[in-house]
């Protein structure tokens, strides 16, 4: 595992494998929207599911969320069978402990009040008032919860014995029916992506790496930390994501889909064209990229010079910046600069040669690709 170049104090490390996935694609099914992709195909993939485990992964979702921060700490080989063979071992309170409870949660006093209700086995007012205090500081740091989430969250720690075993229950049914055959799908993806990432981390600057594996996100300073893990993700592509591990680490999960591909087996139209052609057919959009092109702006100075509401404009920034079509140049932590962007010559011309190259497939190219 490679360390950062010797003029940076970062280490990075990279850690591949498909239990990351595991949770990503179970976020994309119950979110598809948010992923766009097809909420009738999602849709589809959650109804193979026994009623059960539909209903406790949907809870989860609000409670425990997505378990990220768990997955660095596994051992190898990072697969779901290590996963769900690591939960079992576990005494059901403390597993849910340890997938629920975040650094974050922890420094916010919330792991006290868990254990406490779950000896319990019910909850009072002053847990709720103590989880209240906390969300007031989570809100500060941008994450705020509503009071109806903390009461969801009490309840499942009231009964979290039950709760943490049908959850794994659930977890198995989603990998049984779902993920098993995915999960050899994208295993020759990922290795290829993280060959590729740790290849790259031995001779670019961390800025750079960053930029290249966020299809544009460019940091003018990075906090410090001592370690960075990059996990390669087929799922979350084209975001990326970020879990603060403790103070001194961090995991950034990157997309590791290519241009070809889609989320959906068997899919001949590749995602990344149709996102980008998405976001080129709209003229707002375009009047952006012209902007752009020239100079970088920010969100309020396109919103003047295109006579919108900063919203507005927001809201086509992101889908560019979902196309890949758009660089986003992040600020210092404590400068008053807002967000900068400007275009992604290159990606344009990528996103022609895609598809040109698509339209220059045969039938015969088309069901080979399908079959395979």
């Amino acid at each position: 595992m490679p360390e950062a170049r010797a003029n940076e104090s970062t280490k990075i490390t990279m850690d591949v494998g498909t239990v990351y996935d595991f949770f990503q694609s179970l976020a994309v099914l119950q979110s598809p929207k948010k992923f766009a992709v097809r909420g009738a195909w999602a849709s589809g993939m959650l109804a193979r599911l026994t009623p059960e485990s539909r209903e406790t992964l949907s809870r989860a979702k609000h409670v425990l969320s997505y378990p990220m921060h768990y997955l660095p700490s596994l051992p190898q080989p990072k697969n779901v069978e290590t996963l769900l063979w690591s939960l079992a071992q576990q005494e059901p309170v403390a597993r849910l402990q340890r997938l629920a409870c975040t650094w974050l949660v922890g420094t916010c006093g919330w792991t006290e009040v868990f254990a406490e209700v779950a000896d319990r086995g019910r909850w009072s007012e002053t847990d709720l008032t103590q989880l209240q205090k906390a969300a007031d500081r989570l809100e500060k740091a941008g994450k705020p919860l509503p009071d109806e989430r903390l009461t969801e969250i009490l309840d499942v720690w009231a009964d979290a014995k039950a709760f943490s075993e049908a959850y794994l229950s659930a977890l198995r049914n989603y990998y049984d029916v779902f993920f098993r055959e995915e999960e050899k799908r994208i295993v020759p993806t990922l290795e290829a992506a993280g060959a590729r990432v740790a290849d790259l981390a031995e001779k670019i600057s961390l800025p750079d790496l960053i930029e290249e594996i966020s299809a544009g996100i460019r940091y003018e300073s990075l906090p410090d930390m001592k370690e960075l893990i990059l996990a390669p993700s087929y799922w979350i592509t084209p975001l990326m994501l970020t879990v603060q591990l403790d103070a001194q680490r961090t995991l950034l999960m990157f997309g590791a889909r290519g241009a070809d591909d889609s989320i959906v087996p068997g899919e001949t139209v590749p995602d990344g064209l149709i996102r980008s052609l998405k976001a080129l057919s709209d003229p707002t959009r375009l009047r952006i990229l012209r902007l752009v092109a020239d100079r970088s702006m920010g969100a309020a100075e396109l919103a003047k010079s295109l006579r919108l509401r900063t919203p507005t404009v927001i809201h086509h920034l992101g889908a560019l910046r979902l196309s890949g079509l758009i660089q986003i140049r992040m600020p210092e932590a404590k400068a008053k600069q807002k967000a900068c962007f400007s275009l992604r010559t290159q990606a344009i011309h990528d996103v022609m040669s895609t598809l040109e190259d698509f339209l220059s497939r045969s039938d015969k190219d088309e069901e080979s690709s399908t079959k395979s």
